[in-house]
């Protein structure tokens, strides 16, 4: 294995940031999965569609965050075993959760929904 070369995974652009996998440090996260279901979503139109079955009852004025990246991060975190809402608040500034939502993982004003903004969500429903 000595003679083997690390190759570097490459994945569509985000906001007009390079993407891609490698094992050298940077900006880490332990799951891939987020940027893996966003390929999939993408491509089968999952939480477009779901955000449009939901009646928004929510005042403009006062959301940070619209329905599709809501049910886009929701489902995200799920599908990689963070059931919890609560995980929401640990995520929520994961750089791969913020590179899978169109996020910049680097900029710490960008970052995802709350454990709260999910349980006033899930209660509205």
């Amino acid at each position: 294995m000595s003679n083997s070369t690390p190759e570097q995974l490459r994945f569509p652009p985000v906001n007009g940031l390079t993407v891609r996998g490698s094992f050298d440090g940077g900006a880490l996260s332990s799951d891939f999965g987020p940027m893996i279901l966003r390929g999939i979503d993408r491509h089968i139109g999952l939480t477009t569609r779901l955000a449009q079955a939901f009646n928004d009852q929510r005042h403009a004025s006062y959301t940070t965050h619209d329905l599709h990246t809501l049910f886009a991060q929701r489902s995200y975190q799920i599908a990689c075993a963070y059931v919890d809402g609560n995980d929401a608040n640990t995520l929520r500034s994961d750089p791969m959760f913020k590179l899978g939502l169109n996020r910049n993982p680097l900029d710490s004003t960008a970052a995802l929904a709350s454990a709260a903004t999910f349980s006033r969500l899930e209660n509205a429903a």
